[in-house]
């Protein structure tokens, strides 16, 4: 027997017990064998359990019962028993349930939790049996569908809320889709439109999963569903919300900010049209400025002036907080204001009104947004919390604007300051330099008139002397060689004055610096008289630089020059060649030391200047650093100046280097023997200069024929090219030199031009037309060289060989 048994006579004796009874109760049977039921179990006459044996004992009907039992040995049970009357007394049967008891009690608890789950979840749930028919549906579906569960229960979910097309028509319930997943044992999910109990429909997202025994049967379906219009509308809010963000965030034209604020105002609220008002009172403080609409034509209110300070639109721009009404023409405040007493005739309808401030960081009522709609109870709690924070989006927005406006207006008139303020320093340094050029134009021609007048005392005196009869040879000789030394003086004043300004015509040739120093020592010692030592330091073998070689060694005896009277005649000169640095080795530098009084810290930014000089009158024209500084510039160098007084000067010159050395002699081009003869076309615009050379031609032997200008020359040209050479000005009227040189070049290839020039930019040119150049003034020796010269790079060629 499964169950536990034990039998009692009419006197509660136990007269029998079985082996299941024993094992529960845990004492032997001899213990318990003719005791009675109460002594066995102590207090059990006052239990519910005791009363209902003496009940089968007297009203002799069997009872059952399930109760707890603690035995003796201390451990307990639930029992569920059956009191049965027999003959010899009473019989016990009973078994031990408390593992089910447990069971389902976990059970009741998982299902409290799971009613409690389902019953506070927004997800929609539905259990349908085996016949797909409800059984289960928490309030969420409840809520969903519009009908409660017992208008549900025990009816297939199709037949509730899908039963109809959008278009009226019947929907089959075997074409549902949410409905396939029982027979077809698998999950469906999707998209449907339900009916609500109204007849309207809404989208509806479901996910549909049969419920399968241990045998893999279908036993019911769980339908989850939600309604994704409200998810869309959030959605949808959202991304205006974003969209208005990044426009805001991004946007500094007040204008755009407002219409953007109110455009997006209409689409979260659903409101038919918004509007933004400034908070820009008239005299009155009774009417405000429109400045944005949307939903609306500007037109629909144009016909009713500004806004007044109504007791409706008034709380808003004092900052008073939200006004939200489901219909404004039901609010006590409505129409209480004159003329019109609510909204005037032709007014667009409103009934859901709402109007939020827009208020700025420091308090300031910017201004105010409203919305409105025809029908009523369009605006909930939700509109107002979104205009809230869009109307917040909106205030930031302006106030950068606005700070922005102000920092740019700032800007505008910092600008125009400022500008004007370059202006006058413009005015005031064009002034300053004007007259500082007057100063330096007036100090050059000084110092070119004073020595040029000395020159031409000379010449001038000479030339008179000259024109009296009976001077002897030797007199005529003497004033002759005056005139032409003086003509020497003039032309050195000339260039010095030229390797200033950086126009004299170079001739750079490539020359080791410390040979060349070393070959003038000697002569730069005779300069600096008996009492200045000279020391030459060579730092660098192979100094090669590139520059004409005589307006170097000129530049050196003006330094010379200028330091023996820094020193007043006794001292050291240094003279250093090596190169500038060891990382950048472009150039050679060539220090020139003296140990003379120094320069005043005022006066080194003025020594380069022509004819300036600290020397007594009479000691000096000025010149010397000029040259030295123009020769430097001119040949791609810098010059640099260390003084300091007491302390004697140092002058840095340095000069582009070159890696490779001079050509060896027998390298250069050669010139034939000069010979005297030859033909030469002489191309000069100014008469006198014109007769010069034609006399002064004749007189070394050459033929010599006169054209005036380029055109005059090329018809004789024309007419006879036999010329040995051509010998042309360079600046003259119609073409110049250099264009009718080139043109020749062309017609008549075989015939030399030699052209001649004074002006500082031809001969600052020279080397880049391609033609050899000769300087004004120029010695006959120069002229006849120079014709020569070009005769012989004929190479023989027949003359007058004109080209096709």
């Amino acid at each position: 027997m499964s169950e536990a048994f034990f039998l009692l006579d009419r006197e509660y004796r136990l007269l029998d017990v079985n082996r299941a009874a024993l094992a529960l109760d845990g004492r032997p049977k001899e213990a318990l064998i003719g005791r009675t039921l109460w002594e066995l179990t102590p207090g059990l006459d006052r239990t519910e359990l005791g009363a209902q044996f003496l009940q089968v004992m007297e009203n002799r009907r069997p009872v059952t019962a399930v109760h707890h039992q603690t035995w003796e040995a201390g451990h307990s049970a639930w029992l569920e028993s059956r009191i049965v009357p027999v003959q010899a007394g009473v019989a016990a049967f009973y078994r031990d349930v408390t593992a089910e008891l447990l069971a389902q009690t976990k059970l009741r608890e998982t299902s409290q939790r799971l009613d409690a789950i389902l019953g506070n979840t927004k997800m929609a749930v539905f259990l349908m049996d085996r016949q797909q028919q409800c059984v289960y549906a928490n309030a969420a579906a409840e809520k969903l569908t519009g009908y409660s569960f017992e208008q549900m229960q025990g009816r297939p979910l199709h037949d509730v809320v899908h039963h109809t097309r959008p278009d009226g028509s019947h929907y089959p319930l075997e074409e549902c889709p949410i409905d396939r997943a029982f027979p077809e044992r698998a999950q469906t999910e999707g998209e449907e439109l339900f009916v609500a109990p109204d007849g309207s429909f809404y989208p509806v997202a479901f996910t549909a999963s049969p419920l399968l025994d241990e045998q893999g049967v279908p036993v019911g379906t769980v339908i989850e569903a939600r309604n994704v219009e409200q998810e869309r509308a959030e959605q949808a809010r959202f991304e205006v919300l974003n969209r208005t963000g990044q426009t805001l965030a991004a946007e500094l034209d007040l204008e755009r900010i407002v219409q953007t604020v109110t455009e997006a105002g209409v689409q979260l609220t659903g409101a038919k049209f918004g509007s933004f008002f400034y908070n820009v009172a008239n005299e009155a403080g009774e009417s405000f400025l429109l400045y944005s609409l949307s939903g609306a034509e500007r037109a629909d209110f144009d016909g009713f002036g500004h806004p007044r300070a109504t007791e409706v639109f008034a709380p808003t721009f004092k900052g008073e907080g939200v006004v939200r009404s489901h219909d404004i023409t039901q609010d006590p405040r409505y129409g209480r204001n004159a003329p019109h007493h609510g909204m005037p005739q032709g007014h667009l309808p409103v009934r859901s009104y709402l109007a939020v401030p827009v208020t700025s960081r420091s308090g300031e009522v910017i201004g105010g947004l409203f919305f409105g709609h025809p029908d009523s109870g369009v605006f909930g709690e939700e509109s107002e919390r979104l205009l809230l924070g869009l109307a917040g989006q909106a205030a930031i927005a302006i106030d950068n604007a606005r700070l922005f406006e102000a920092a740019r207006r700032a800007q505008h008139d910092l600008q125009k300051r400022v500008a004007e303020r370059t202006r006058e320093l413009e005015i005031a340094n064009d002034a300053l330099r004007q007259s500082q050029k007057m100063e330096a134009i007036g100090q050059l021609t000084g110092g070119i008139a004073h020595d040029f007048n000395n020159l031409l005392t000379v010449i001038r005196g000479s030339a008179d002397v000259l024109r009296r009869n009976g001077l002897s040879d030797e007199k005529k000789r003497r004033y002759i060689d005056a005139i032409s030394q003086t003509a020497d003086r003039a032309t050195r004043l000339t260039g010095q004055l030229l390797a200033f300004a950086r126009r004299q015509a170079l001739r750079p040739e490539v020359f080791d610096a410390e040979q060349r120093i070393t070959a003038i020592a000697e002569m730069l010692r005779s300069v600096l008289g008996s009492r200045i030592t000279l020391t030459i330091h060579g730092e660098c073998p192979d100094c090669f630089l590139e520059a004409d070689i005589a307006q170097f060694e000129t530049a050196l005896v003006n330094m010379a020059i200028n330091a023996r009277d820094a020193m007043d005649g006794e001292g050291e000169l240094t003279i250093t060649i090596r190169r500038l640095t060891e990382d950048d080795p472009a150039f050679i530098c060539v220090e020139v030391a003296d140990t003379g009084h120094g320069i005043e810290p005022d006066m080194i930014d003025r020594i380069f200047e022509p004819f300036f000089t600290t020397k007594d009158v009479g000691k000096g024209t000025g010149l010397g650093l000029s040259q030295v500084y123009g020769f430097i510039k001119q040949s791609g160098g810098e010059i640099k100046v260390e003084s300091r007084v007491g302390d004697g000067t140092k002058f840095q010159l340095l000069l582009p280097a070159h890696d490779e050395g001079p050509r060896d002699a027998t390298e250069r081009c050669s010139v034939e023997p000069v010979r005297t003869g030859g033909r030469i076309l002489v191309v000069e615009d100014n008469a006198d200069v014109r007769s010069f050379a034609l006399a002064l031609l004749h007189d070394l032997g050459f033929q010599a024929e006169l054209a005036e200008n380029a055109s005059a020359a090329l018809q004789k040209l024309s007419a006879d090219p036999a010329f040995d050479v051509i010998f042309s000005d360079v600046v003259m009227p119609g073409m110049s030199g250099i264009e009718f040189g080139k043109l020749v070049r062309e017609r008549f290839p075989s015939i030399p031009v030699v052209l001649t020039s004074g002006y500082s930019h031809v001969l600052v040119e020279e080397g880049r037309h391609g033609f050899p150049l000769l300087q004004k003034p120029y010695a006959a020796d120069d002229l006849a060289r120079a014709l020569q010269e070009a005769q012989a790079s004929r190479n023989g060629q027949p003359r007058g060989n004109a080209s096709e």
